[in-house]
């Protein structure tokens, strides 16, 4: 995580624009934001336009504005994304999601620097930084003619790979604990704190959601406590983070081979936890060799 941390502040004040790629719930819209928060447009508008929650047909009027009678429906002239960004930032989440011909006139505006309303006849002129986001391999989505290649391009001018939260396992005690202080403050629990054996338990679990499930599960134990500590007890009652192979996994549309890689990490940090730290021991409580196991806290990443 600190290798992205140190990418961002390095281009946060340079107006290039930024593709951030990651799996869904690993912090992509933080990520942005951070870009955003970091460069000399932080005194300027922050705009979000997720490009998977809007009809491919009513997007082109959404980011660049439509004059009045410009379709059935536009009442009166509406200002699109892109002009109530102007002079700041615009993320475009899940832009994988953007229909081809809107692909063409988000290409165009970010060539010229111009919009054009659906339906005017005049063009304006925008100063905005974007940043895209996506959770698809856009290479791939270019070579399967689902996306333009030259539009790829010029969005990933700077690349940015938000990592799974199971790869980066050291980061959860911090989220975690930062997460239920916020909550404690939202939900009228002033001082909220997780206990330690809470924390290691939080910490040992596979989060196949990433950070969103993480901030999630936070969020309903402090909801649910009756006092500022909470202990791992409150897991068995809130239902607690997922461990394995779930009903909610398969919904996240995790694989099958995904979903027994979450379950075997979870079972070599539970049983790392339980040993100290000890390989050998954990080894032995995991009935395999302590080569094997080293070879897998590699391969998920574990540290």
């Amino acid at each position: 995580m600190r290798r992205l941390l140190d990418a961002i502040a390095r281009i946060a004040d340079k107006d290039v624009t930024v593709l951030v790629r990651g799996e869904t719930g690993t912090g992509k819209e933080l990520v942005a934001s951070l870009l955003h928060a970091e460069s000399h447009r932080a005194g300027k508008p922050l705009v979000r336009f997720n490009c998977a929650a809007i009809p491919g047909e009513l997007a082109e009027a959404e980011l660049f504005g439509h004059a009045r009678g410009a379709f059935t429906g536009a009442q009166g002239a509406r200002r699109g994304f892109f002009a109530e960004a102007d002079g700041g930032t615009l993320v475009l989440d899940e832009v994988g999601e953007l229909a081809l011909g809107v692909q063409a006139k988000l290409l165009r505006a970010l060539q010229e620097g111009e919009i054009q309303p659906v339906g005017s006849g005049r063009v304006e002129r925008v100063d905005v930084r974007l940043v895209a986001s996506t959770n698809r391999d856009l290479a791939a989505e270019v070579a399967a003619g689902r996306f333009r290649e030259d539009l790829y391009y010029r969005l990933a001018v700077i690349e940015l790979w938000v990592p799974p939260l199971r790869e980066r396992s050291s980061d959860i005690p911090a989220l975690a604990e930062e997460m239920a202080r916020r909550y404690g403050e939202k939900f009228g629990l002033p001082g909220a704190r997780l206990t330690p054996d809470l924390v290691v338990r939080l910490a040992a679990a596979a989060w196949p959601g990433n950070v969103r499930q993480l901030e999630n599960t936070v969020a309903r134990l402090v909801a649910m406590a009756s006092s500022p500590e909470i202990d791992g007890a409150a897991l068995e009652v809130s239902g607690g983070p997922v461990s394995g192979p779930t009903a909610e996994a398969e919904a996240l549309g995790l694989s099958l081979r995904e979903q027994v890689e979450a379950f075997e990490r979870a079972l070599i940090a539970r049983a790392l936890v339980a040993a100290h730290g000890n390989q050998s021991e954990a080894a032995r409580r995991l009935q395999t060799s302590r080569v094997t196991l080293v070879d897998k806290i590699k391969k998920h990443g574990i540290g």
